[in-house]
């Protein structure tokens, strides 16, 4: 895996420019995701899902019209799990129902 990010390196010869640079760090994805697979880690994105205590870590409760409260809105960080054990949460957003409007009607005395 050293190699992988090393070569890239080693090649450009302290010239890289942006897309030689996003090709190498792509091609040392595929490497990993290859590994992971080869070792059965899954990788957990639980867009769009139910949120699940277990298995993500709530970093922000986002108000939401559209999404039902307690669903994953974006996940910032992808986790992982190895056999069943979970060896990082997925850090996401919550959705959590939109605050009640104020009250129009004067309810003073």
């Amino acid at each position: 895996m050293a190699d992988a990010v090393r070569i890239p390196v080693i090649a450009a010869g302290g010239i890289a420019d942006a897309r030689s640079l996003a090709e190498g760090q792509q091609a040392t994805l595929q490497l990993l995701a290859r590994a992971f697979e080869r070792f059965s880690i899954l990788r957990l994105d639980p867009g769009g899902q139910n949120f699940d205590p277990t298995l993500h870590e709530a970093v922000i409760a986002q108000e939401s019209a559209d999404a039902a409260p307690g669903t994953v809105l974006q996940v910032l960080q992808s986790g992982y799990q190895l056999n069943g054990r979970l060896l990082r949460p997925a850090r996401v957003i919550v959705a959590r129902a939109p605050a009640a409007p104020p009250s129009t009607d004067g309810g003073g005395t």
